[in-house]
């Protein structure tokens, strides 16, 4: 089973958690850890040490963190280093996050490639949805 911790500047990580929580329920497996103002480096290794140091021996840490190359990704970056069983993912959203706790039971690396994917398909255009509806009604009225 895969661990779930989120992370990302500001609050944004209180926030994912929360609204998760509206449509899952607390989860044991999903935590956030925010960088705060006047937070730095040092103080998000620390936090995140905390959280891995919880993990039984064996078990798959997932980091979801907003952005590639920020405070919490560099924080992430050194926890996984020569680690099997840590991998992080930039871009955390709700969306993600609801599909990262869903395969949870997946292997680590099986859910990162899973969260790869499934995210692409979560960014929609709300015209190009339409137009999608309205070709897909056109279509089957020629066929009437």
């Amino acid at each position: 089973m895969v661990s779930i911790l989120i992370s990302g500047h500001g609050q944004i990580s209180l926030g994912v958690l929360d609204a998760f929580e509206m449509i899952f329920g607390a989860d044991p497996d999903v935590q956030a850890v925010p960088f705060l103002k006047g937070e730095g480096l040092p103080q998000v290794n620390e936090k995140f040490t905390n959280v891995y140091n919880t993990l039984d021996g064996n078990q798959e840490l997932l980091i979801l963190v907003d952005v590639f190359g920020g405070t919490p990704y560099n924080a992430a970056a050194q926890l996984a280093f020569g680690k099997e069983n840590v991998d992080i993912v930039t871009g955390v959203n709700l969306p993600m996050l609801l599909e990262a706790a869903a395969g949870k039971n997946q292997s680590l690396a099986q859910l990162v490639e899973y969260l790869k994917e499934v995210s692409k398909d979560g960014i929609k255009n709300f015209k190009e949805e339409v137009r999608g509806i309205q070709t897909d009604e056109e279509d089957e009225e020629d066929l009437l």
